[in-house]
């Protein structure tokens, strides 16, 4: 008996090589209007301005921003406790994203001289957010990059208000909604 073999598969010029089978629907990949597609705003870094500000300082005492629904938690570094944010407080947007806060330090010596996305103020009425603003000599970030801090953009004012004093002026949404009726 002879050992047959079968012979490899050569496609024939002209000729499909291969035909699926149900037919397969593939519709042309279109490219998207450029009206409809808007570019997402650019991340803006801010470098620490005075060098001389970045001074060592215990980072055990530099508190972590932690926020669930409308209540804010700061918590400290090697403890497992929470405390209840209820204070002014100096605050950073590290560029990995982490919010550290202190009530004294200066914002270069929280962000260990290193660039931030954001930095700023922030006050706290017994774990809520009362308001928070820009105020940095040493970063100086805009008003216009404000939502970088990922902090509510309904309770930001820049500077120059908390200065005049128009955060104190305005009563929380809830209450200025009670007070038209």
């Amino acid at each position: 008996m002879a050992n047959f073999a079968p012979s490899p598969y050569r496609p024939q010029a002209g000729k499909p090589a291969r035909v699926s089978w149900p037919p397969v629907y593939r519709p042309a990949i279109v490219a998207p209007r450029a009206a409809l597609v808007q570019p997402k705003a650019q991340l803006k870094f801010y470098p620490n301005l005075n060098a001389s500000a970045a001074v060592p300082v215990d980072r055990g005492e530099i508190f972590s921003l932690h926020q669930f629904y409308d209540q804010y938690r700061i918590t400290r570094p090697k403890s497992h406790g929470q405390l209840v944010a209820n204070a002014k407080y100096i605050f950073v947007r590290l560029t990995s994203g982490e919010k550290l806060l202190h009530h004294s330090y200066r914002h270069p010596a929280i962000a260990a001289g290193k660039p931030v996305l954001y930095a700023g103020e922030v006050h706290f009425d017994n774990g809520r957010l009362d308001w928070w603003s820009n105020g940095s000599g040493n970063y100086r970030p805009d008003p216009e990059h404000a939502e970088q801090a990922d902090l509510p953009m309904d309770r930001f004012f820049t500077y120059q208000d908390i200065l005049k004093g128009r955060h104190k002026s305005r009563a929380p949404s809830g209450e200025a909604e009670s007070q038209r009726s």
